[in-house]
C-alpha cells in the first residue's frame, strides 16, 4: 500500500509540478528527468519512466545482496508503481508559477519516500545506497541525498543554466527536510526513566532491542529508593516504551531527551 502511495505520490509531483518547472526530482526520477532532457536535445526518445527501469537494475541487484528479498520487494513494488504512474498521469501544468510548482511538486515527493523509509523500505534507486549509508554511518537520509544529487544540480547548471539548478536545488533541499520529518525511525533519543519497580520493568524489557543502564538511587524529599533506567532508543519506539513501563509503573516518571550517538555499542534496528 505504502509503496504503492510512493509511486503515485512522486509520478504526480513530477508529471504536475516538477516537469512545470523545469526543476528536478531527488535520486533515480531525478536523474532520468535530466537524462530525459538532454536526450531530447539530441532527438533521442526515451521517457522517464523507461529511463528510471533502466537506472534501477542494478540497484536493485545490490539491494538483494545488501538488504535481502523482503526490502527489495518492496522497494521494486514501489518503482514499478511510480513506473506505472508516471505513465497514467498525464504530464500537465497545475500552476503557471515556477517555484510554486517547485515547492508544492517537492513536498509531495518528500511524503512519499519519507513514508517508504518509515516502512522499512526505500523507493529504490539511489535510496537504497542511502540506506546502506545511513544505516552504517549514521547519517539522516536527507543530508546523504542532497551529497548525492550535487551530482545531478551540477549537470543541470550545465545543460540548462544555473536558474534551472537553482529550483532544482530548492526543490531538493525541501524534499530531504520533509523526508527527515516523516521518518523518525532515524533519530535517537535518551529515555530516563524513575521507577520503584525497576526489576518487574528490567524484566518486561528483557527481550527488547537495545539495552538498558540501571543506577540506584534515593528520593530527596521521600527518602525512599527510587531508581534509574537510562535508555538510547529511535524515537518511533517511544510509544511502545511508554505503554510497557506504565502497564508495569503507573507512576514511573519518564523524560524523553534529544540526543546524538557518537560512538559505542549502538545499533539502530529497522
Amino acid at each position: 500500500m505504502i509503496a504503492s502511495l510512493y509511486g503515485l505520490l512522486s509520478a504526480l509531483g513530477i508529471n504536475l509540478f516538477l516537469n512545470s518547472a523545469h526543476s528536478y526530482s531527488i535520486g533515480i526520477p531525478g536523474i532520468a528527468q535530466l537524462l530525459n532532457g538532454i536526450l531530447v536535445m539530441s532527438h533521442i526518445d526515451l521517457s522517464i519512466a523507461t529511463l528510471i527501469i533502466l537506472l534501477n537494475i542494478p540497484l536493485v541487484i545490490f539491494s538483494w545482496f545488501i538488504f535481502g528479498s523482503s526490502y527489495t520487494f518492496f522497494s521494486l513494488v514501489a518503482v514499478i508503481s511510480n513506473v506505472l504512474f508516471l505513465h497514467l498521469i498525464p504530464e500537465t501544468s497545475v500552476i503557471t508559477e515556477r517555484l510554486t510548482n517547485t515547492l508544492v511538486g517537492s513536498v509531495i515527493i518528500g511524503i512519499g519516500i519519507g513514508f517508504c523509509f518509515r516502512s522499512g523500505f526505500s523507493t529504490g534507486g539511489t535510496d537504497v545506497i542511502v540506506s546502506f549509508i545511513q544505516q552504517k554511518f549514521h547519517r539522516n537520509i536527507g543530508f546523504v541525498n542532497t551529497i548525492i544529487n550535487t551530482v545531478v544540480l551540477g549537470f543541470t547548471a550545465i545543460f540548462f543554466g544555473i536558474s534551472g539548478a537553482t529550483y532544482s536545488l530548492i526543490g531538493m533541499v525541501i524534499t530531504s527536510f520533509i523526508m527527515d520529518k516523516i521518518y523518525i525511525q532515524q533519530n535517537d533519543v535518551t529515555l530516563v526513566v524513575l521507577t520503584k519497580k525497576s526489576e518487574s520493568i528490567i524484566e518486561s524489557l528483557h527481550d527488547y532491542t537495545h539495552g538498558a543502564t540501571l543506577f540506584s538511587g534515593k528520593g530527596i524529599y521521600t527518602n525512599q529508593k527510587t531508581d534509574m533506567l537510562v535508555m538510547i532508543i529511535q524515537k518511533s519506539d517511544i510509544s511502545f516504551l511508554k505503554h510497557v513501563i506504565l502497564l508495569v509503573d503507573k507512576n514511573a516518571f519518564i523524560n524523553v531527551q534529544t540526543t546524538e550517538v557518537l560512538n559505542g555499542n549502538y545499533i539502530r534496528r529497522f
